[in-house]
């Protein structure tokens, strides 16, 4: 089975080749995959972020945004260019590391699970460093989402997400900022895929570590949650 590891980065210099040597370290054979390909999605950056990512994985495939678009414009740009048989999202801020890769796949290739989803939540009701304002919008924002989407899950937002390509294959996305989160919720949902959850260790890291999610940023997120799930 192939992996494909899409990694949307914008500015991620100080951080990427951490990223890349934790991916180029992994053996996941025992996961039952045999292959993976590394597509770093940048968008737009004017820092080091890909020359310091390819320096670590020369291999590594490298999607180029002109001018920064959001997050949900590089996954958009990283699932067209995706060929494995399973494609996982990985941030490049190292929120969350590479080394949960084998909890996250077990339930797709032990148990035939379609959608896994890597819960900040599951185990630890108010993960360390979340500050209370986001810790809050997050939880009114999963609220929300299982209300209109007939779901039950503890995290919908986790940017650690797993998916079977073919549950991929039809869902058309649109959004370029974060609200891609929500809106990935919403259509897999519908589609009528279940997601399984996995408790994951998470600690938010701050403005100053290259935190990219301003308060702001939820108002655009919950609108997501709504017009994904009704619309």
């Amino acid at each position: 089975m192939k992996l494909s590891i899409l990694i949307p980065a914008y500015n991620e210099e100080r951080s990427i080749s951490q990223v890349m040597q934790e991916i180029k370290s992994l053996n996941l054979i025992s996961c039952g995959i045999s292959e993976k390909e590394v597509i770093l999605i940048d968008d737009g950056s004017t820092d080091r972020t890909v020359e310091k990512a390819t320096a670590v994985m020369p291999s590594a495939r490298v999607i180029r945004h002109v001018k920064n678009q959001g997050k949900g414009a590089g996954l958009i740009s990283g699932i067209a260019h995706a060929t494995g048989d399973v494609i996982i999202i990985q941030d490049a801020d190292l929120e969350y590391s590479p080394s949960l890769y084998p909890a996250l796949l077990k339930p797709v290739t032990q148990e035939n699970v379609d959608v896994v989803y890597g819960s900040r939540f599951l185990a630890n009701p108010h993960p360390a460093g979340m500050k209370m304002s986001y810790f809050l919008a997050n939880r009114f924002g999963n609220f929300l989402t299982n209300i209109l989407c007939k779901t039950s899950l503890t995290d919908c937002m986790t940017c650690f997400k797993i998916f079977k390509k073919h549950a991929l294959k039809g869902v058309t996305l649109e959004c370029k900022g974060f609200g891609i989160e929500s809106e990935l919720t919403a259509k897999i949902s519908k589609a009528g895929f279940k997601i399984k959850e996995v408790a994951i260790p998470y600690k938010a890291r701050t403005f100053k570590e290259g935190k990219k999610f301003k308060r702001i940023y939820s108002l655009g997120v919950l609108w997501a949650v709504i017009k994904y799930s009704l619309f």
